[in-house]
């Protein structure tokens, strides 16, 4: 009787790391879309990531205490959190700054990068080379990149482009390296001090370049303000989705955060896509849909 009550107990924990799973994948979706509808009213994409920064540290901290949980960060991840942080800033900035320069549907598909990312380092960290399947799969993945970015590379603001996929880069770094070295850091906790961290370094460049800067219309404050909230209350369900399913699940269900995006985009926008960044998409997602069920068939094995 104590065997299946475990399992049920393992069963309703990967059923919670799926739910924010898709939770996440939902409010950051929406987020990268009203990113511009902030930028188009004056602001700026480090206004906007160092406010986000500022409201996460507020709303963590506010809930540890309340909730009881100490925000006392033990010696042996001090170094990790400063690194993580360091990533993070970039991840708050890149994530939705991009699509000031460049189409939202486009931002959202360059950022995932990072599934095929996640599963090239955990292969290098584990020193094994992933299957047939898995390495057509991803070398399928970043060439339907280069088939959305090749079409109309002239006329993409490239600043958009480096914005967008080393932000996604960041973002696997950052996932493997929670799930590797502060596994057992309360999600909440290292949410805390990533945004903590991330606020000093984005408040100083923001600053320094002249970039601090609040919207000037009514929309705009709308953008800012949605997009500040989504994401604070959305990353945090990031992390707990990893440490309840993994680094590589949880970047497996993120998949639906584009379509979330690309949704939106058309409906607030009215922006659609070519159709050679569709097909390139379809390429990225589908690539990363087969390297996934390539792991969980292994596993099964």
């Amino acid at each position: 009787m104590q065997y299946f009550k475990n399992i049920k107990g393992l069963e309703d924990y990967k059923l919670s790391g799926i739910f924010s799973a898709l939770i996440c994948s939902l409010g950051l979706g929406l987020a990268v879309a009203l990113g511009r509808l902030a930028f188009d009213g004056g602001t700026t994409p480090l206004s906007v990531a160092f406010f986000r920064s500022l409201l996460s540290v507020v709303a963590m901290g506010t809930i540890c205490i309340c909730m009881g949980i100490s925000l006392r960060l033990p010696r042996s991840a001090l170094i990790s959190m400063l690194f993580l942080g360091c990533l993070f800033s970039h991840m708050a900035f890149g994530n939705v700054g991009s699509t000031k320069y460049i189409p939202i549907s486009l931002a959202a598909l360059l950022f995932f990068i990072y599934p095929p990312v996640v599963a090239i380092l955990n292969h290098a960290i584990a020193r094994k080379w992933p299957s047939l399947i898995k390495t057509i799969s991803i070398t399928v993945a970043f060439l339907g990149l280069a088939v959305m970015l090749g079409v109309d590379l002239h006329q993409l603001d490239l600043r958009g482009v480096a914005i967008g996929i080393t932000a996604g880069i960041a973002c696997a770094v950052n996932i493997i390296w929670v799930a590797r070295k502060v596994s057992g850091v309360h999600p909440f906790i290292i949410v805390f001090y990533q945004s903590t961290i991330a606020s000093v370094i984005v408040g100083v460049l923001a600053w320094y370049l002249g970039e601090l800067r609040l919207p000037n219309e009514t929309g705009g404050w709308l953008g800012f303000l949605l997009v500040g909230v989504l994401q604070t209350v959305s990353i945090p369900f990031f992390y707990f989705a990893i440490q309840r399913i993994g680094s590589e699940p949880t970047a497996m269900i993120n998949n639906s955060q584009p379509v979330a995006s690309i949704v939106a985009a058309i409906l607030i926008f009215n922006e659609g896509i070519t159709f050679e960044q569709f097909f390139g998409a379809i390429m990225v997602i589908g690539g990363i849909l087969v390297t996934q069920w390539d792991d969980l068939r292994n596993t099964q094995k």
